[in-house]
């Protein structure tokens, strides 16, 4: 089973151009077995090598724009796997490397097969003009700065809809609620052939998992296509994998804060309402899957290392969601109960921090509960800058996830007239 961007590409052949990926991290499979899929020309690496040497090599003929570009969000993890960013932003999703060598790729760091935003020759101008995007619905600037001819052909994503790229993107799949923006890859491909799950998600499952080795753990013989869906976490191979990956996931402990911090992020623009001086800020929410009990404390730089940051992305805004496991109150299953806490720091505007923490702790949906940093072990006169202001918080709704907080966050800065959904 390819990633939902590897999905997409192979529908994109249809298209009248070549398509090409930018990886992000990782592009991740469901292992078949040794990693093949059938012969070895079919295989996954030597489908990422070819592609990404055929991309090179138009590039530097100046043809990249005979390429479709796929590419999922930036924050890279097992569900967006292709994006763009640097090679040495490789190690911070260790699931993502486990998978692709399950899938057959034996060093997943090789610049032979991933091809990363680094591997393309600097310009002024990104390289290619038309882009498919999965698990976002927003073209980065990044990729239409001095690109006048950008344009998007093709969306599946599945969080909430921007309205964006109507006239242009087809397929244009958004579908909310989605468990899995692979699911929604899945099913396209199934239509065109010869915890969280949602329909697509049962149906993606229903389609796939017959197709897999992982099948070979389970007899399947006699289950219609909706027992398989509902049944797939109980096949021994699925849920080993999913322990597997889910411990890979939280395997933090070699990763500094500035690296915590960029590991898991989304960035967005927005306009603020009320007297701030920019017309656009820029905005990042970075999730972590630490406490800041065990982070703050163990980490001297916490605090340099988040201002690094927010300078280094010229944020006006960040935002800090941890999600994590508090192995100090086992809950009802025997492990740590589930825990979430919000932490906000705000730079160069008083008035947009005021509004924006208050209006937090305001509202109903996050249910925040207001703490002090010296709840979490923070010795007197550490802390930020003089420019920065900042708050932290206990998330008494630990349902609610990033997807959940940035369209609330937006809705403060813009004001909810203006509010348009993330």
């Amino acid at each position: 089973m390819l990633s939902h961007a590897a999905g997409l590409l192979l529908r994109l052949r249809r298209l009248p151009v070549n398509s090409a990926l930018i990886h992000h991290r990782t592009l991740c499979s469901i292992p078949m077995a040794n990693g093949r899929s059938g012969s070895e020309g079919n295989t996954l690496s030597h489908f990422l090598a070819q592609h990404k040497k055929a991309y090179l090599a138009a590039i530097e003929e100046g043809k990249g724009d005979d390429w479709t570009v796929v590419m999922g969000n930036e924050a890279g993890d097992l569900d967006s796997i292709a994006s763009a960013t640097p090679r040495r932003d490789l190690h911070l999703r260790v699931e993502n490397l486990h998978a692709l060598s399950l899938a057959g790729l034996a060093d997943p760091a090789s610049p032979d097969y991933l091809l990363c935003i680094d591997d393309l020759p600097p310009s002024a101008r990104f390289p290619s003009t038309r882009f498919a995007l999965v698990d976002h619905n927003r073209l980065q600037p990044r990729f239409q700065r001095d690109n006048p001819g950008a344009r998007v052909v093709a969306v599946i994503d599945h969080h909430q809809d921007e309205g964006l790229y109507r006239d242009s993107a087809e397929p244009r799949i958004i579908v909310v609620p989605t468990g899995s923006c692979s699911s929604l890859v899945a099913r396209l491909l199934e239509e065109n052939q010869g915890g969280k799950a949602e329909e697509p998600d049962r149906r993606a499952a229903a389609f796939l998992i017959p197709l897999s080795s992982l099948s070979s753990s389970a007899d399947l013989s006699s289950t219609s296509p909706g027992s398989v869906a509902g049944e797939a976490y109980d096949i021994p191979g699925i849920r080993d994998l999913d322990t597997v990956l889910q411990d890979k996931k939280v395997s933090v402990a070699h990763l500094g804060t500035l690296d915590l911090l960029r590991r898991d992020y989304k960035e967005y623009t927005m306009t603020p309402s009320g007297s701030s001086a920019a017309p656009e800020i820029l905005v990042g929410l970075s999730s972590v899957p630490i406490g800041f009990h065990d982070w703050i404390p163990r980490h001297a730089d916490f605090w340099s290392a988040t201002e690094r940051w927010m300078a280094e992305r010229g944020l006006t805004v960040l935002g800090v969601l941890t999600s994590f496991r508090d192995t100090r109150k086992p809950g009802k299953n025997g492990k740590g109960k589930h825990r979430r806490e919000q932490l906000y720091v705000v730079r160069g505007d008083e008035a947009l921090a005021e509004r924006l923490f208050g209006e937090l702790e305001e509202n109903d949906e996050l249910k925040l509960k207001r703490r002090k940093f010296k709840d979490y072990d923070v010795a007197d006169g550490t802390g930020f800058g003089g420019e920065c202001k900042s708050r932290v918080w206990k998330q008494k709704n630990v349902d609610a996830t990033r997807k959940v907080t940035a369209p609330i966050v937006k809705s403060i800065i813009e004001g909810p007239s203006r509010n348009a959904n993330l």
